[in-house]
């Protein structure tokens, strides 16, 4: 037996400059919950350091690896992350060189080997991690060449090793390890939720669709879902935790279509009462009538949508695969089915210019979503936006802390557009949907409706205009 800790980022520099600071959802570490699962049937000892609930970073860590004397520590690796991530490396080195450190995420699939060779981290998990750590335990120093899907030093030198073979059937995909935490602790602000506690549910993996801003590094483009009869179970398990309320994190729950409506169908038929959203967003082209007359007879009072553009140019150009129509019949139907939307907006996409922002601006308030959330596009490593613009030139910055939605920092060099020019029509976007009498008239009726008037006003005026 081994003891195994396992730390979580802190996202709140990634929030320091976000409009709406005050709707950050707070979800437990859904990753690093479903990563322990196997370890303790392994009967191996697990702790969770979510850095998100501390703001001394170091002396958290440090106070834990006294207090619980790990011999491996896996820290979860995003790109605008990536220094705090590495700084908790090195903390753990500090306090001994001994302790294995693992890095595993979207991050160090994407670039592994660059980051070990540029860290005090000793391995890499690349792609899904669920079984990876009992495998390392189990392989020792020196039967890591036979770990699949792994990068690792050894000798001062990188290997990586051959990539394992994505989870055929996402069935075998343990359930959560929630007893490591407090559920009541994860709050997420009713903007964002109807009932807490919040559960983040996985119910497939993959996302078939080649968008060239979309990261595929960990799940790839193979759709692979959890069956109908493990939803249920997983979702009665939930309910039984105390759980209110269930947000579905699938990269696309509804690209089968059938299998969204016979789970609905069961969520009914077991009269299982959750409330539902889909906060990651659906494709606008896989929903019909009957599903989501279906959802919303389920408990699911809120999808999200993709849109990214307002200019079908552009929409055809990042490779979405998806017609304006749809888009547009999509909010419709949701219109007239009673659930509620939300909008996912980018500027800043491949040759996109002001006009296309202009359109972008006009078609968020054409669909009248609830919610509008618009972003500056940031070409993570590995997408296909990033190389080809790595390629051209494009890109002019190396330091991946600067890599955040939010951070507002000039990390490439668009072809039509200034930084300065897409944070300009950024702040229009916000101030033309949310300002609009006609939004704000829709949400007064709506929060008065539904008693959440006071902490919506709060929201407003602590909105940065």
């Amino acid at each position: 037996m081994v003891k195994v800790l396992l730390v979580n980022p802190s996202m709140a520099e990634l929030y320091i400059k976000a409009k709406v600071k005050s709707s950050v959802p707070n979800y437990f570490p859904l990753n690093l919950l479903t990563i322990a699962t196997p370890l303790i049937e392994k009967n191996h000892e697990v702790k969770i350091l979510d850095m998100n609930f501390y703001t001394d970073i170091k002396s958290a860590l440090t106070d834990c690896l006294f207090g619980f004397k790990p011999d491996y520590v896996g820290i979860t690796f995003t790109t605008p992350l990536y220094s705090q991530s590495l700084y908790m490396a090195s903390v753990v080195k500090e306090y001994d060189k001994k302790i294995i450190v693992v890095s595993g995420g979207v991050h160090t699939s994407s670039v592994s080997v660059d980051t070990l060779e540029k860290s005090e981290i000793d391995i890499a998990v690349v792609g899904e991690g669920d079984f990876k750590l009992p495998e390392i335990i189990e392989a020792g120093a020196e039967g890591l060449e036979k770990v699949k899907g792994i990068a690792y030093k050894k000798g001062g030198k990188v290997f990586a090793n051959e990539r394992e073979p994505y989870i055929k059937d996402p069935d075998v995909v343990p359930f959560p390890a929630t007893g490591l935490i407090d559920i009541w602790s994860y709050k997420v602000p009713h903007t964002y939720c109807r009932k807490n506690p919040v559960f983040p549910l996985e119910t497939s993996r993959g996302c078939i669709y080649g968008c060239v801003y979309c990261n595929k590094s960990v799940f790839g483009r193979t759709f692979r879902f959890k069956s109908t009869k493990r939803v249920i179970e997983d979702l009665k398990r939930i309910q039984g935790l105390g759980y209110r309320e269930v947000h579905i994190i699938d990269d696309g729950f509804t690209t089968d279509m059938e299998r969204a409506k016979d789970i609905c169908r069961q969520i009914i038929s077991e009269k299982i009462k959750l409330h539902f959203n889909c906060p990651n967003g659906i494709r606008a082209d896989r929903v019909d009538l009957e599903l989501l007359t279906l959802m919303k007879k389920a408990g699911f009072y809120r999808v999200a949508f993709g849109v990214e553009t307002g200019s079908p140019k552009i929409l055809e150009l990042i490779e979405k695969n998806l017609k304006m129509s749809d888009i547009s019949k999509a909010f419709e139907l949701c219109k007239k089915i009673g659930i509620e939307t939300t909008a996912f907006f980018m500027f800043g996409l491949p040759e996109e210019t002001e006009e296309d922002l202009k359109a972008t601006i006009r078609f968020a308030k054409k669909l009248k979503p609830d919610i509008a959330k618009f972003d500056i596009m940031i070409p993570m490593p590995s997408t296909p936006v990033f190389e080809e613009w790595k390629r051209k030139g494009y890109i002019i910055s190396d330091n991946w802390d600067d890599y955040g939605i939010y951070k507002e920092k000039k990390v490439y060099n668009h072809p039509y557009l200034s930084l300065e020019v897409m944070l300009m029509y950024l702040n229009l976007a916000y101030k033309s949907f949310y300002l609009s009498p006609a939004f704000v008239f829709r949400r007064f009726f709506k929060s008065l409706m539904e008693g959440t008037l006071i902490g919506d006003l709060k929201i407003m005026f602590s909105t940065k205009w």
